[in-house]
């Protein structure tokens, strides 16, 4: 069963309008934290996927060499992130997130969920479940079209020596340093 023509062109005026106010809300709150949303969205992805070459972030990111030079270098700065030499290839720099780095991601996080909260307003718990639902399926839909699988998602790999039950449970399979995750 497929979808409509019609359907398909609401859908993708939808996503656009989902994509413009969710950046809006996320800039609105990125302006009470320490964290950019880009520092954000960098932290989360090397907490899912720990230990990447910074060219995979870059890939995966959609920003510039430059740009991602960047904002490593201010990760850096606040001890988020470590970087060191690729013994595979010296030129490459694999990209860490540290302890402290994972903390400032947690309270993010954290505030970003008080936030919707807040935003979300008379949205009933049963209705927030089947969106987040929907949302992981489209999700998943659009990524089975590209013939990829998930990289990142709502729970973070936990800390090395980390207590069974944590909040976060470990992701599944292992995306390999350098090395795109396949399905």
């Amino acid at each position: 069963m497929g979808v409509s023509h019609a359907t398909a062109e609401e859908l993708v005026r939808d996503l656009f309008e989902l994509q413009r106010v969710t950046r809006k809300v996320l800039k609105a709150a990125a302006l009470h934290r320490e964290l950019s949303m880009v520092h954000t969205n960098i932290l989360s992805y090397l907490a899912c996927v720990p230990g990447r070459r910074a060219k995979d972030i870059v890939a995966e990111s959609g920003l510039g060499a430059s740009g991602m030079s960047r904002h490593l270098s201010a990760l850096e700065h606040l001890g988020y992130v470590t970087r060191t030499r690729d013994l595979e290839d010296g030129r490459a720099q694999i990209v860490e997130i540290t302890a402290e780095g994972r903390k400032a991601l947690e309270a993010n996080l954290r505030a970003d969920a008080e936030t919707l909260v807040a935003r979300l307003g008379d949205l009933g718990e049963d209705e927030a479940e089947r969106t987040r639902v929907d949302l992981n399926r489209l999700t998943e839909l659009f990524l089975t079209s590209l013939g990829m699988s998930r990289v990142t998602a709502a729970t973070i790999v936990p800390e090395p020596g980390a207590q069974p039950g944590s909040p976060h449970p470990t992701a599944s399979g292992d995306p390999g340093r350098g090395k795109e995750n396949s399905p």
